[in-house]
């Protein structure tokens, strides 16, 4: 096995804290340990859900749990930590919730990463219509950070990234150039599925994180108000299988145009571009099944994918994996963005981008839903490094859109916030902070705060 981003933390080293310790930090940077902790977080009754507008009642039913999950990673230096969340969208005061617990861990606020799959079919946490689950929340996600902590183990980490066309890319023109919605297969998506492994000495998985790019909207219909994970959570139960006792844990990319490839064809000089996305022969629960199965194949793929080879690198056998010091950090700031309507002023709203170093490895995060060109954009600026792009991160603030598609139209440029202009300081300010990390991964600063 390629063990390209050794990991563990050496027994002799520090011994497991409990919770709420002022962990003893050395100077440099050891090997690490790694803590994984996972909460329910499925509403117990009915509850208002996220993500369509045209809801009138609450949910009636459960179909799949909803889950958050951390992992935390740890070198006698410093901590970070990712949450994954099935959520549409994470409200502001629970943001600063999980920060402060966090802290409570050991973990500074800049190196602490939140990301939400984006499933609308999970409760809204900004509305008072849901106080009885944001209570349910809250009292679920408190105790993650501390049960990471109390996880954390000796472990080596795999990276390697497989392709899936689950997605289709949906903003559709007309022949004139302009925006007219539905599949679009002839627009490029992010098909890239990075997959990190979380294994113990001897090999076994403890956790598989992977990600894509693409909204978990797959149908509604009858499904409409059932409570249930989408596309991530088949995944999750298909990799879950393939990988016993591992914590499949998912997290969302750059997929803000695009949806799942679950299409049916059109009728000539007929439109109904949300109609065209859904299910052929299938049900709907079964479509849904069938995205998150072929997603979960794409990570399983990944598995015996060689990782591609970087300049620093050299593969090492497990043994001398257990003693390599391998750094961390974390850097997260609130960006001001030039507004659509004067871009010589700045938005109302500070945009919180950050980014984070497990190792060799970078993940760079936003909050909002970022285009797919976006994700591909910043990439392609550091091929020399590995990066894993995601949107969702943090808390909410709607569409952010590219660049090229403001001529086009339609409906994320039209509920996007800020001008054209807005891509290219996203994506400098992306490869900035990767560019930090690479030299400086450790930052405590507070970040500003943000208006909900």
């Amino acid at each position: 096995m390629n063990y390209i981003l050794p990991a563990a933390m050496a027994l002799s080293l520090a011994p497991c804290l409990s919770a709420g310790a002022a962990p003893a930090r050395a100077s440099q940077p050891g090997p690490l340990r790694v803590g994984i902790a996972a909460a329910d977080i499925t509403p117990e009754g009915p509850a208002w859900l996220r993500g369509y507008a045209g809801r009138n009642t609450p949910s009636d039913g459960v179909s799949q749990k909803l889950l958050a999950q951390c992992v935390l990673f740890d070198n006698g230096q410093t901590r970070v930590a990712l949450v994954a969340l099935d959520l549409c969208i994470l409200s502001h005061r629970q943001l600063i919730k999980l920060r402060r617990a966090a802290e409570a861990a050991g973990i500074p606020q800049q190196h602490l990463m939140v990301n939400v799959s984006h499933t609308h079919w999970a409760p809204g946490l900004e509305t008072e219509a849901n106080l009885e689950y944001e209570a349910l929340f809250t009292e679920r996600t408190q105790p993650l950070f501390a049960a990471a902590v109390a996880d954390l183990k000796p472990a080596l980490l795999d990276y390697a990234v497989g392709i899936s066309v689950v997605g289709i890319n949906r903003r559709q023109l007309k022949p004139d150039g302009t925006y007219r919605g539905g599949p679009e297969p002839r627009k490029p998506i992010d098909m890239d599925v990075p997959v990190l492994r979380v294994l113990d000495a001897q090999g076994r998985a403890r956790a598989v994180i992977f990600g894509y790019a693409c909204h978990p909207t797959t149908g509604a219909g009858r499904m409409m108000n059932i409570v249930h994970s989408d596309y991530p959570g088949y995944a999750r139960d298909w990799i879950g299988t393939a990988y016993p006792g591992a914590e499949p844990i998912f997290l969302q990319g750059c997929g803000g145009d695009v949806k799942t490839r679950v299409v049916r064809p059109g009728v000539p000089g007929v439109r109904d571009g949300r109609g065209e996305f859904h299910w052929v022969i299938l049900g709907e629960r079964d479509a849904k099944a069938m995205m998150g199965y072929e997603m979960g194949r794409a990570v399983l793929a990944a598995g015996i994918i060689p990782p591609p080879p970087v300049p620093t690198d050299r593969p090492l056998e497990p043994e001398a994996a257990l003693a390599t010091p391998v750094p961390l950090g974390g850097i997260v700031e609130a960006v001001s963005l030039p507004s659509k309507t004067d871009p010589a002023q700045k938005g109302p709203m500070l945009w919180l981008m950050g980014a984070w170093r497990i190792g060799d490895l970078y993940f760079s995060g936003s909050q909002g839903e970022i285009l797919s060109a976006i994700g591909r954009h910043i990439k392609a600026r550091m091929p020399d490094v590995r990066v894993w792009t995601c949107g969702y991160t943090h808390w909410g603030g709607g569409y952010f859109a590219d660049a090229a598609s403001y001529p086009e139209g339609g409906y994320e440029v039209n509920n996007s916030s800020f001008g054209p202009q807005a891509e290219g300081i996203l994506v400098d300010n992306a490869v900035r902070y990767v560019r930090e990390l690479q030299t400086n991964p450790i930052h405590t600063a507070p970040i500003p705060r943000c208006s909900p």
